[in-house]
């Protein structure tokens, strides 16, 4: 009997070491460390604004989420981030919203805007759109939201589409066309101040020439065949200050930038993305204006069904901005004393090398006065005037980019206009003189 019990007494210490095991085991089961799923995301070309947002999520989501991580995957656009997206070949994608894609993808959140724009060489000629007959103008490739809208513009315009010499390329080799001169004009959708785009812009004026916005009325009209599309502009200077590019607000139309996901991508997984997208918005505002522009998928008129991941976030996200970033708000109020000086002694310093660097080209101006004046031949006037005028491309590349003040311009400005004028006027009188010499009969010639 005793030895019977004994075995019982064995047998619960048994069953009960087995059960602890067995909790340990599931314990460590639930915590364990997991690492964490990579979900790849195509972004369309490499170094375009969507490109950099999502480098910026990325960047993000590796320290704020112990559970996901970004993958950039580079294509040739939105259709064939569509495509992948549908085959499962990624799990997300930007897309734009006119862009027709699979019943297996889901909206997660509206991260962005692209501008439908189409621009002529300023020495085209090309100021509407009836302008384009004629012309030779380039467009993305067919299938691209680009292409596809211009048709509809041209539809909803009845332009002479037999009478414009269309052709069809990326864009970027559209633009290096466009700066040799066998175009006359491109039509393209991108973000305002893509970076591509405004190094072609630049490239063009470096060679004398400009570009022209090509503004697209009735955006209203073309919302009924288009519903996708919303009015916009884009505002005088967006792309360069001074001399402003484009030179006046011009309308155009707009088409929201979804990111999309695979109906098949695990919910935690796109709430996670979600949450970090929105959560932690004011952060990547700081870092990339575009993420300004980031909205929750459109719940209203002609839109994708919503990743149940990103319904989740959305049915349970609680407006606590303030209490999310309430470490960073008493960060900031304890510098602001700090940063306040700081940012004084900053802008003293930055007004100085402003004073420092239109001296320089005061002295430069005095230097071709100086020589101007001492000129004795027509050769060397021209060189003066030159000089002149490649000075002060010098000076308005340096006042776009915010190295000149207003105030420094100005003056210069008023300088360099008193040394063109004298220049000038040196020129006619030289040239005036030597008609005259060329007409006074020569001596000893017996004229009367």
């Amino acid at each position: 009997m005793v030895r019977r019990s004994g075995l019982m007494v064995a047998g619960y210490a048994l069953l009960a070491v087995l059960a602890v095991g067995l909790a340990l085991a599931s314990g460590w089961y639930v915590v364990r460390p997991t690492p964490p799923v990579t979900l790849e995301v195509a972004v369309g070309g490499k170094g375009g604004n969507i490109d950099q947002l999502m480098g910026e999520v990325r960047d993000l989501v590796e320290s704020q989420s112990a559970s996901i991580r970004l993958s950039l995957v580079h294509t040739d656009g939105s259709a064939t981030n569509a495509r992948l997206v549908a085959e499962g070949k990624v799990a997300l994608a930007s897309v734009q919203a006119d862009i027709m894609t699979a019943p297996n993808v889901r909206a997660v959140a509206v991260i962005a805007r692209e501008h439908f724009q189409l621009i002529a060489r300023r020495s085209a000629g090309i100021r509407t759109l009836r302008d384009l007959s004629g012309k030779r103008l380039a467009l993305p490739p067919e299938g691209t939201s680009g292409n596809q809208n211009f048709f509809a513009l041209a539809q909803h315009h009845d332009l002479p589409l037999d009478r414009i010499a269309v052709t069809a390329g990326p864009v970027n080799e559209n633009f290096a066309a466009l700066e040799r001169g066998d175009i006359d004009a491109i039509a393209f959708v991108r973000a305002l101040r893509d970076p591509a785009t405004i190094e072609a812009m630049r490239r063009m004026q470096a060679k004398g020439d400009g570009f022209f916005f090509v503004p697209v009325e009735q955006a209203s009209a073309i919302r009924l065949v288009k519903p996708y599309v919303t009015e916009s502009v884009v505002a005088q200077g967006t792309y360069q200050g001074f001399p402003p590019v484009p030179e006046q607000d011009t309308p155009t139309l707009a088409i929201g930038i979804n990111l999309v996901a695979g109906a098949d991508v695990p919910e935690d997984a796109v709430e996670e993305l979600t949450r970090i997208l929105f959560e932690e918005q004011l952060r990547l505002a700081f870092r990339t204006p575009l993420a300004a522009g980031i909205a929750r998928a459109s719940q209203g008129g002609p839109s994708l069904a919503v990743h149940a991941g990103a319904r989740t976030y959305y049915d349970g996200a609680k407006p606590f901005l303030l209490y999310r970033y309430r470490d960073e708000i008493t960060f900031l109020i304890s510098m602001l004393t700090i940063g306040y000086s700081g940012l004084m002694m900053l802008r003293l310093q930055l007004r100085n090398r402003r004073k420092v660097r239109v001296s320089a080209y005061n002295d430069n101006l005095i230097d071709i006065a100086s020589r101007a004046q001492q000129a004795g031949d027509l050769e060397t006037l021209h060189r003066c005037r030159s000089d002149l005028n490649q000075l002060i491309q010098r000076v308005m590349r340096d006042f776009s980019e915010e190295r000149i003040s207003d105030q420094g311009f100005h003056v210069f400005s008023l300088s360099w206009e008193a040394v063109r004028a004298s220049i000038a006027e040196a020129i006619g009188e030289m040239r005036f003189g030597d008609r005259e010499a060329a007409a006074r009969p020569p001596a000893g010639s017996g004229a009367a």
